[in-house]
């Protein structure tokens, strides 16, 4: 019992090092012992590691907490000690699907009911009048973050990095709340998640397993709704939960997502998460998991953040961390895996992420949050309450308004993610004639009573601003991911890529891969994507320009991916570039040049 007689923060540290320095040592014995006996995990195809990692990692996990826990928390302490005593229950059942593979539908069947259990002794998210309310909600969100943590678990260092992050916010949140021995229990789990990503980070020793995945899962998710029995009164503890574990959610609602909408079960492994797509953009693991590292510690820090924050407020920046990461999302998934497909694909995934229908959902949120600042940029700290009760009413009016002027100016002929220079400019005009005809309905709806020119000012410059950077987020997002992903120096091979369709994105993502330089894309739709950002690349000319390009930018090979349209044919196109000096090269680097090809 020494670490429980020195109180405060030296004792959480204690628990942590200690968790730290004995996962360690447990994980080494665990790697030693399972090559020994030949448990390992072999390659799958619809796995992402090659190696042969040491399985059962999240035992040596599971020992270590419930071992120094033993020693930190107080006996007298039920709530925390039924949360242990159930995460050791879905700890269990996952080692039991380890070694005999349970169906989805059973295994599905009892984490409900350890859930259940969890629920009726507390850890539950109240909704005053409605027990039957806050029972789904409670037992959706245990549920729903185990699994998240279990499909989290798709990449070297990931799942375990991503509960050390969280738990590590709890703990401060439950540390700064009083509630010390919870933040003890999170300090534990921290220093476990630590010590086993010692030997987890790329390339990975030992694999935590569905035992060590839905044990840190339904911890954290249960230990999150502890904070609701003890303290009540403010309004941003509602947000904490979903702020932190935002990452784990995210990958989980659009894997959930596109699976379904490709025909492929939830439950079946796959290579489709935010992680593996951030390594075939051309990340490496390691950078990748960093990413996902960073992505959740920031949500961490605007967790804590918002719970200073006034409960208007505490929102409004909720919503814009959340979008923010859901158009993160929308970049990640905007194209499927090429190996993924299944025969029973529905074609509204292709609508929905490939498709310019985003920006009819995407626009209106942004206005929508752009209008709900601009009021807080003109009072500042609260918005009076008979101002806020005019928000309300004119915010259909005014979402309406800026919609259908973005309509009118032409806004939605290119595409949403196209962007180009002059775009700024039609924002710019769409925004302020939309701000107008928002101003004019109100003075004759209520004679502009009660109505801020301030905030309409704000609006607009939010608003535009909002707009351009929604635009401009996706050639943002490529040049980034591409600029972290490539190396210092790359080959002397640069080449234009023809085209600008989902073709052209899986040429350039396979040049990434062979570190080739693109120099520029060609147009070849008569013109229309001339000077705009596509896949994160300028489209700097079109076909009949190329003798002047390729000179001007020192290039002498040509991409061209399969199936992507042409003006003239292939064998036309070919014959043109002979004569201009330039090698034209199909998508497999095959080239059609040479004799016999």
């Amino acid at each position: 019992m020494f670490l429980t007689q020195h109180g405060g923060v030296e004792s959480l540290i204690a628990g942590l090092c200690a968790a730290f320095v004995m996962t360690m040592a447990a994980v080494a014995v665990a790697i030693q012992v399972c090559r020994e006996r030949g448990w390992v995990a072999k390659p799958q195809p619809n796995r992402w590691h090659k190696g042969t990692p040491a399985k059962f990692g999240g035992v040596s996990m599971w020992l270590v907490v419930l071992i120094i826990s033993v020693c930190v928390i107080p006996a007298s302490n039920r709530s925390a000690w039924v949360v242990l005593g159930l995460a050791s229950l879905m700890f269990a059942l996952g080692l039991i699907d380890d070694i005999v593979h349970l169906r989805p539908g059973p295994k599905l069947l009892a984490q409900c009911c350890v859930a259940a259990l969890s629920i009726a002794f507390g850890s539950a998210l109240s909704v005053q009048g409605h027990p039957i309310l806050s029972f789904c909600l409670s037992l959706f969100w245990i549920v729903g973050i185990t699994n998240a943590f279990n499909l989290l678990d798709n990449m070297d260092g990931l799942a375990a990095g991503v509960a050390l992050v969280t738990a590590s916010y709890l703990a401060v949140l439950y540390l700064v709340g009083g509630m010390r021995d919870y933040a003890s229990l999170l300090c534990i789990v921290a220093g476990a998640s630590a010590g086993f990503l010692i030997f987890n980070f790329s390339p990975a020793r030992i694999f935590m397993g569905d035992s060590g995945s839905l044990f840190l899962g339904f911890l954290l998710g249960s230990a999150s709704l502890l904070q609701f029995r003890h303290v009540s009164g403010v309004p941003a503890l509602v947000f904490t939960p979903v702020i932190v574990l935002s990452i784990p959610i995210l990958d989980t609602v659009f894997v959930s997502v596109t699976r379904r909408l490709r025909g492929q079960p939830v439950s079946v492994g796959g290579t489709d998460h935010s992680s593996h797509r951030l390594v075939r953009m051309g990340l490496n693991e390691r950078n990748a998991v960093i990413l996902l590292y960073a992505a959740t510690v920031a949500s961490g820090a605007v967790a804590i953040s918002v719970r200073h924050f006034a409960y208007a407020q505490a929102l409004g920046l909720t919503l814009l961390w959340l979008f923010l990461l859901v158009l993160f999302g929308i970049h990640l998934f905007h194209t499927e895996p090429t190996n993924d497909s299944h025969d029973h694909a529905n074609p509204l995934l292709q609508q929905l992420l490939q498709h310019d229908s985003l920006a009819f959902l995407l626009d209106p949120v942004v206005l929508s949050l752009a209008y709900y600042f601009a009021y807080f940029l003109r009072f500042e700290t609260a918005v009076p309450r008979n101002d806020f009760v005019a928000f309300l009413h004119s915010w259909p009016i005014v979402l309406m308004a800026k919609c259908g002027t973005l309509w009118a100016c032409g806004i939605y002929r290119h595409s949403w993610w196209r962007g180009s220079t002059g775009d700024a400019y039609r924002l710019a005009v769409s925004s302020a004639l939309g701000e107008l005809l928002a101003v004019l309905v109100l003075v004759g709806l209520y004679r502009f009573s009660g109505y801020s020119r301030i905030v309409f000012l704000a609006d607009f410059a939010v608003s535009w601003m909002f707009l351009v950077l929604l635009r401009r987020s996706f050639r943002l997002f490529r040049e980034s991911i591409r600029h972290w992903g490539s190396p210092s120096s790359l080959q002397s091979r640069r080449v234009f890529v023809l085209g600008t369709s989902e073709n052209t994105e899986v040429a350039l993502r396979f040049l990434q891969t062979r570190q080739i330089e693109c120099a520029g894309l060609i147009d070849t739709n008569g013109g229309s994507d001339l000077r705009r950002h596509v896949w994160g690349m300028e489209v700097i000319g079109q076909v009949q320009d190329l003798p002047r390009l390729a000179a001007t930018h020192r290039v002498s090979e040509v991409i061209l991916p399969e199936n992507e349209f042409m003006p003239c044919s292939e064998a036309e196109f070919v014959d043109s570039c002979r004569r201009d000096r330039l090698q034209v090269t199909k998508l497999g680097l095959h080239p059609l040049n040479d004799d016999g090809d």
